[in-house]
């Protein structure tokens, strides 16, 4: 078998048609695998998505299978990082697995398997929301060795709740809906179910609106309202996210005709709306989401929904009616049966492997890049060295590891780093610059000059260049030079205040500075010194407050600051 990655949604949209056939072929098929739930759903993921994809070898074949995943990248407590490989409706999806036309079960199975153990670098593998019932999620399982692997069952549970999420009701729908309400439901609920009708059917105070073009917007800010004045008090901060993806998710759906939602009203006032994603091809709708106002009590308007929803489903020729997950008392009204899921994880029994897959290297770059601007270089560091080892001609890293040496004073791995750095890319301004730096913190000033020489050739107006072999040029001794090199630096940026100061401290050692703007000046050394240390800089600190102290020895403020950085 020949497997594919469909990573990106040009992709994902051209293989529609096969995905929509291997979709209805597959009886373990369910709403949340389908093309249509999925493309709504990745649309909203920030985390890398990626689908296995497999065909026969004979050429020009159609896709035979399909396995939705995700890669997200992990923290580790001691500031590392690792690969956690997910089902990809997670963590929204009720239920998750792979499609397959049946005739290719068990071959597709050991191909997934072997994929996911060959092809793709992680620690630890969620297979969350399996039913019990589809056991080729276990056939699956079986194809990882026991002694490579261990298992685990992994349960959530909602604390001061007796819902158990790990249970989803669900009802077998009968051709007729009378005797669907004869067979199963009891006797007590089929006579309110039956009454209430009557009520809303003949009454001119109660009626059921439901959603189309004019309305959608109108019905899902009812229905989302009501869920809010529920939920919001408990919930806090969490409705936000989850009211964004219902949202999302309910406009998408009805985009593409699958989404049953009706409200009932009492007059002009809303008081129920309920939810329901439509599966055409299994069958099946499926319970999402309710709302209802908490301070009418006259009629169950909730039960009356769902009833409502029962019997639509029925007239349309549907098979089952889900609950999803949670086993809460009302849905077991309506005649419901049981199905379990699961959470198995999967990890390595060996230490978590330290690279990571290539695929979520920008994700790990951004985070290693963040720890460094906070300071926090023992995490920058590690990530740094974890993306080298995964990628050891990785720009980024290399570079980012090598200014991290420089600020922990290790200077030949430094320069180790950025001369590997220029070995892949030779015209890299900022390895040059970066180099020329670190030769300058060396007090090499004649290798610096030649690596800001390098820079200028290249970006002649780099006003960094500029500045910085004048200060090179001026530990030489060779003020006019130095001079003109700060002079460019400033008629190409004005404000550069690095080079202002530069330029004021050579014509301080020359005599040529008034007493006003030597106290000026000193000021403003005193300032860069504080930002290079802010900066781990401690070198250029010094040397800037040395500066402010000549110019100014009644500065307090630079004697404490000098002080403070040499004791560090």
């Amino acid at each position: 078998m020949k497997i594919d990655i469909i990573d990106d949604f040009q992709t994902f949209n051209q293989v529609r048609k096969n995905w929509d056939f291997v979709y209805e072929a597959d009886p373990h098929a369910n709403f949340f695998l389908s093309w249509v739930w999925l493309v709504g759903w990745l649309q909203m993921v920030a985390e890398f998505w990626l689908i296995l994809a497999v065909k026969p070898e004979a050429k020009d074949s159609s896709y035979v299978a399909f396995f939705p995943l995700k890669l997200i990248l992990e923290q580790q407590d001691d500031g590392g990082c690792y690969t956690q490989l997910y089902m990809a409706g997670n963590s929204v999806a009720d239920y998750t697995g792979f499609l397959s036309l049946p005739a290719y079960e068990q071959e597709v199975i050991p191909a997934f398997a072997s994929y996911i153990q060959q092809q793709l670098v992680w620690s630890r593998f969620d297979i969350q929301n399996i039913l019990e019932t589809d056991q080729r999620m276990f056939f699956f399982l079986k194809c990882f060795s026991e002694k490579q692997f261990e298992f685990s069952q992994h349960r959530i549970l909602n604390n001061g709740e007796n819902t158990d999420n790990y249970i989803a009701p669900y009802v077998l729908l009968t051709d007729d809906w009378d005797q669907y309400l004869q067979n199963n439901v009891g006797a007590n609920t089929r006579q309110k179910i039956r009454r209430f009708f009557r009520k809303i059917e003949s009454s001119d105070e109660f009626r059921i609106t439901h959603i189309d073009a004019d309305n959608v917007d109108s019905h899902i800010d009812i229905l989302l309202g009501l869920w809010e004045s529920k939920w919001r008090e408990k919930k806090g901060d969490k409705c936000d996210p989850i009211m964004a993806y219902i949202r999302q998710i309910l406009h998408h759906c009805f985009e593409n005709n699958c989404l049953y939602l009706p409200v009932l009203w009492r007059g002009d006032k809303p008081l129920c709306a309920i939810a329901n994603f439509i599966d055409i091809h299994q069958k099946t709708m499926l319970f999402v989401i309710t709302g209802r106002d908490q301070t009418f009590n006259n009629i169950p308007t909730g039960l009356i929904l769902h009833a409502n929803a029962i019997r639509y489903a029925i007239q349309n020729g549907f098979k089952v009616y889900d609950f999803l997950r949670g086993n809460e008392e009302y849905k077991y009204y309506f005649g419901a049966k049981e199905r379990r899921i699961k959470h198995i994880v999967a990890k390595y029994k060996t230490s978590p492997n330290r690279k990571l897959d290539i695929r979520i290297l920008p994700s790990a770059f951004g985070l290693t890049i963040q720890h460094h601007r906070e300071n926090k270089l023992t995490e920058a560091e590690q990530g740094y060295r974890q993306i080298l080892e995964t990628q050891s001609n990785h720009p980024e890293a290399l570079f980012g590891l090598g200014v991290l040496m420089r600020q922990k004073g290790e200077y030949q791995s430094a320069e180790n780093l950025l001369k590997d750095l220029l070995q892949i890319q030779p015209n890299s301004i900022k390895a040059l610059l970066s180099l020329g730096n670190l030769y300058q913190a060396q007090d090499r000033f004649s290798e610096a000059i030649e690596a800001y020489h390098q820079v200028l050739v290249l970006q002649p107006d780099l006003v960094a260049a500029h500045n910085n072999m004048g200060y090179a040029l001026q530990q030489q001794g060779k003020s006019e030079d130095a001079i003109a090199c700060y002079q460019k630096a400033l008629k190409l940026q004005p404000d550069c205040v690095e080079a202002e100061v530069n330029l004021a401290n050579i014509l301080h050692i020359q005599g040529k500075l008034s007493p006003e703007k030597q106290v000026h000046y000193a000021a403003i050394n005193n300032d860069l010194g504080c930002k290079c240390k802010q900066l781990g800089d401690l070198k250029t600190a010094i040397a800037y407050y040395q500066q402010s102290i000549l110019m100014n020895p009644n500065l307090a403020e630079a004697h404490d600051n000098l002080e403070q950085v040499l004791k560090r």
